[in-house]
């Protein structure tokens, strides 16, 4: 009985297809080159096309089998087109990883409805719309995974980043009600919280961004604040997807990629219990 727990603990990986978006740099590439090492085929979708090529070919000559696709991730016509190539050169999805997300900096007073629109039309409806179409091909596999990456961000506020955190904190309520819905076809779905990291996000994001939104200036000082406000150190993203494997093949509901400070964390949670504690009166 032991050996058959541990048995369906096991994901079989070789020759399955993986779709990652916001693979052509960061913890997206890492991801790509992750399950590529596994012996999965993995689509690169980016909107960062010479990126995703560049990825792609590195995992080629790792001996890996890799194809690089365009995706504006905020464009429902773009998902439908990815699903479309999917399927017809690689083979229905049955591992798909949301990994698409933007920033936008600013005091929430300051931020415009088009820099509130791309951030939620990108990180929210983008995931939203991407799972809608790729859930009739993972359904026909018989070991499915879905990984949304959302954010530490999602557990506790930071300041000057709004449209960023509650678009996260969306993300997170998301991923946890589509758990609970797939649950009885038994569709693993996976919350990726990432850290601190030292990625190419925050440039990658500012070359995304649409001319209608705001194109705030941050010096060093102002950057530092904000990471001090993330807490955490910093770590790559090969480091942050090292255990991503086994997170799937567990279908575990959260994966926190390294260690962050804690104590905002508990005492948000110290706050809300305050809250109910207070309700009883």
């Amino acid at each position: 009985m032991v050996a058959l727990r541990r048995y369906r603990r096991r994901m079989e990986t070789s020759g399955k297809v993986a779709v990652v978006t916001g693979a052509g740099a960061g913890l997206g590439a890492a991801l790509a080159r992750r399950l590529a090492g596994a012996g999965m085929k993995v689509a690169v979708a980016d909107i960062a096309i010479d990126d995703a090529e560049d990825v792609a070919a590195a995992i080629r000559n790792d001996g890996g089998e890799a194809h690089a696709i365009h995706l504006d991730a905020g464009d429902e016509g773009a998902i439908e087109s990815l699903a479309t190539r999917v399927e017809a050169e690689l083979g229905p999805c049955q591992i798909l990883c949301g990994n698409v997300g933007v920033q936008q900096f600013g005091k929430a007073e300051d931020l415009s409805r088009a820099d509130w629109e791309w951030v939620y039309g990108v990180n929210v409806f983008g995931t939203a719309a991407l799972v809608r179409r790729f859930l009739p091909q993972l359904r026909r596999s018989t070991d499915a995974r879905i990984l949304i990456t959302a954010s530490t961000s999602a557990l506790y506020p930071c300041s000057h980043m709004s449209a960023y955190v509650s678009s996260k904190y969306a993300l997170l309520g998301y991923t946890e009600t589509l758990r609970m819905e797939l649950a009885d076809e038994g569709i693993g779905v996976t919350a990726m919280l990432p850290g601190p990291m030292a990625t190419t996000h925050l440039a990658s994001s500012e070359a995304a961004k649409p001319d209608i939104a705001g194109h705030p200036v941050h010096t060093p000082d102002t950057i530092a604040v904000i990471a001090q406000g993330a807490g955490g150190e910093m770590i790559d993203a090969d480091t942050a997807t090292r255990n991503v494997l086994d997170d799937l093949a567990k279908k575990r509901p959260y994966v926190i990629t390294h260690h962050v400070h804690t104590e905002p964390i508990e005492a948000r949670y110290a706050e809300i219990r305050e809250a109910f504690e207070l309700a009883r009166r």
